[in-house]
């Protein structure tokens, strides 16, 4: 579904990304997972349109995507539940999931959406009324994800989406995650988490000064005893 072939991308002079490459299958959930600025988030920006690339490509159902613009990624069926939630606090939480259906012209097709994102989160449906900025960490992060879903995509691409949410929260979020999933949507999955995002994932790639330097099945990873000294601290 998603190849990302030898990108470079840049701040300004600071090279970020030195050729990455990783494939995504239909259906599939793919973590990308490393330490604080190596790259993870600006893989997903430069697949979401909101980084240019210097140098490589990204094919989206084998058509070039990275000479699209953003928003016409989100009508392809690609849609980023950027890191920070990025809400709109003061209106409520219909409101929000509501703005994420902005590319679906059929209000039925809306209408029936929303109730799914309410099935999958059920507090977003109790409190369909309040304010956004008014919800825990956790319940916004469920919000974030299911604004994310009411653009229908087929790309679900999540950037720490545990980040800021209690740790009573996170294992519900992550299976929900998988859930998702499971219906169909493929995954691209940024977590700094290592062992959670790969016990959800069904392969990984491992980011380090924006490089891939390992990928591989996702148990595979995990029982690198490499990957567990740099990451897990064991």
């Amino acid at each position: 579904m998603l190849e990302i072939r030898d990108i470079h991308v840049s701040y300004g002079r600071v090279p970020a990304l030195h050729g990455v490459s990783l494939r995504l299958r239909s259906g599939e959930v793919v973590a990308v997972v490393g330490g604080n600025g190596n790259g993870k988030s600006t893989t997903l920006r430069a697949v979401a349109g909101l980084n240019p690339l210097d140098a490589g490509s990204i094919l989206f159902k084998g058509e070039r995507l990275d000479t699209k613009p953003a928003h016409r990624r989100v009508h392809d069926g690609i849609v980023l539940v950027p890191e920070g939630r990025r809400l709109f606090p003061r209106l409520s939480v219909e409101q929000n999931l509501l703005l994420g259906a902005f590319s679906v012209k059929d209000r039925h097709r809306t209408a029936r959406t929303l109730e799914t994102v309410f099935e999958t989160f059920p507090i977003l449906a109790e409190r369909r009324r309040q304010s956004a900025g008014t919800l825990s960490g956790g319940e916004q992060q469920m919000l974030a994800i299911g604004r994310g879903l009411m653009a229908e995509p087929d790309l679900l691409m999540l950037d720490e989406p545990t980040w800021g949410v209690a740790p009573r929260l996170v294992t519900r979020i992550l299976d929900t995650v998988r859930e998702i999933s499971r219906r169909g949507i493929s995954i691209l999955l940024v977590e700094q988490n290592l062992q959670r995002a790969l016990d959800i994932a069904d392969r990984g790639y491992v980011i380090q000064t924006g490089k891939i330097v390992m990928e591989g099945k996702s148990a595979t990873l995990a029982d690198d005893p490499g990957i567990r000294r740099a990451y897990l601290g064991l």
